[in-house]
């Protein structure tokens, strides 16, 4: 019960990033997703970037507590205990950093989160691999891995495709698709423990 509860923590965390998003967004008409990033609608110019951090604060508690739920899931379907636990690290990883984004915006360097945030990419990896009897569920979310990490990798400079004129919507794309991957997998091991019951 209590990593069903954890779990849907972790389904919430695109909606909470989105949606904070898209409404500081809203309120800042001026913004150019193309330049310039995320974090900068929590700080800086942006008008109420309260509404930016108060988002990076549910996005990054819903991660750190979908993470514990990933970890328990895992275990509790039968998947390999390592793996498992590296599944639930890197989501709770991504968690605290993005909760330090909230809580320390631009220009204050805690606002990164020591650089944690790359450790919510190896949450599907792990997750996927942990997933006993996977199917369909455990390949959507290797592929959502191998996406984000080619956009990763390209905003890296692989390729010379990503330049400051473009780094914004680059920078979404990796959020659009490993957010929707960190909760599509907490989705599929509630669902799973919910069958299983």
């Amino acid at each position: 019960m209590i990593a069903r509860v954890l779990l849907a923590a972790g389904v919430a965390v695109p909606a909470f990033w989105i949606g904070s998003q898209l409404a500081g967004m809203a309120l800042n008409p001026s913004f150019d997703i193309a330049t310039q990033q995320p974090s900068e609608l929590g700080c800086c110019d942006a008008h109420l970037p309260i509404i930016a951090n108060i988002g990076f604060l549910a996005t990054g508690a819903c991660g750190v507590l979908g993470g514990v739920g990933l970890a328990l899931g895992l275990r509790k379907l039968g998947g390999n205990i390592i793996l498992a636990g590296l599944a639930g690290l890197g989501m709770m990883l991504f968690g605290i950093a993005m909760t330090m984004s909230g809580l320390f915006p631009l220009p204050n360097p805690l606002h990164y989160g020591f650089g944690l945030f790359p450790a919510g990419l190896l949450a599907p990896l792990f997750g996927a691999m942990a997933l006993k009897n996977g199917g369909a569920a455990r390949w959507i979310v290797l592929t959502a891995f191998v996406f984000s990490a080619i956009v990763v990798a390209l905003m890296f400079g692989v390729g010379g495709i990503v330049t400051e004129s473009n780094l914004g919507y680059f920078s979404r794309v990796v959020a659009l698709i490993a957010f929707p991957a960190m909760a599509f997998l907490c989705w599929a091991v509630s669902s799973r423990l919910t069958a299983e019951r």
